[in-house]
């Protein structure tokens, strides 16, 4: 019988993993959170509905529930999915906010908007997902770990509604979107990054001829040298 190897960026279930691979998911996992509070800057809120023309229970509905509804959905699989597979988890969801923060940024309607808050939401949620599922396998760390991120993610969800309500003042309620592109590129390349390094630096045990994997040197049974 053959050993099953892992594939891809996969780790294997009891495999302790390094903690600095949450440094592109982290990055947007905290965005996530600041573009849940964000839009509610009284004048960002009050902008929004003018521009776009939508009523304040509508506005609401697009804005929030919309985006908690499918964050829940991607919060789902990235607990499922992102102690193994961070990278393609991480990825993807960021690909995914950045697609919504331009729909939401450059929205001229009620329906761009809808659309730009449900895949942000959704990618929000997979990427919080897959992190917290990742802190736990960074083994003894993974307390100060989750410490750390929870911390600065409280403070991101603080921060979103006053950082936005002082650019829509001075600038324009889309600009509270534009301005986590950044941090969403920083993040996609650095989670790309850390799963090349991730993909590089796992060396999986050789197959002998009969197909079984060799044990570590360690563990193998000690045999007497010929001749003795």
């Amino acid at each position: 019988m053959h050993d099953h190897q892992p594939q891809g960026n996969a780790a294997p279930p009891g495999e302790e993993r390094p903690a600095w691979a949450l440094i592109g998911p982290g990055i947007a996992a905290l965005t996530g959170l600041y573009l849940l509070t964000m839009p509610f800057g009284p004048a960002a809120q009050l902008s929004l509905q003018l521009d776009l023309a939508l009523s304040s229970q509508t506005a609401l509905l697009m804005t929030l529930v919309a985006y908690l509804v499918s964050a829940a959905a991607g919060g789902a699989l990235g607990v499922g999915l992102g102690g193994r597979l961070l990278t393609t988890v991480g990825i993807a969801a960021i690909a995914f906010m950045i697609i919504g923060v331009l729909l939401n940024a450059l929205a001229t309607g009620a329906g761009i908007y809808l659309t730009g808050r449900v895949l942000s939401g959704l990618g929000a949620g997979g990427v919080v997902g897959a992190t917290a599922a990742f802190a736990r396998r960074v083994g003894r760390r993974w307390g100060a770990v989750g410490a750390i991120l929870a911390g600065l993610g409280v403070l991101a969800l603080i921060l979103g509604p006053f950082i936005n309500h002082v650019l829509s003042s001075a600038l324009s309620w889309r600009w509270g979107y534009l301005i986590t592109l950044l941090p969403l590129v920083v993040g996609l390349i650095a989670a790309a990054i850390s799963g090349f390094v991730l993909l590089l630096t796992r060396r999986p045990a050789q197959p002998n001829a009969a197909g079984m994997p060799y044990p570590p040197a360690e563990q193998r049974p000690w045999t007497a040298p010929p001749g003795t």
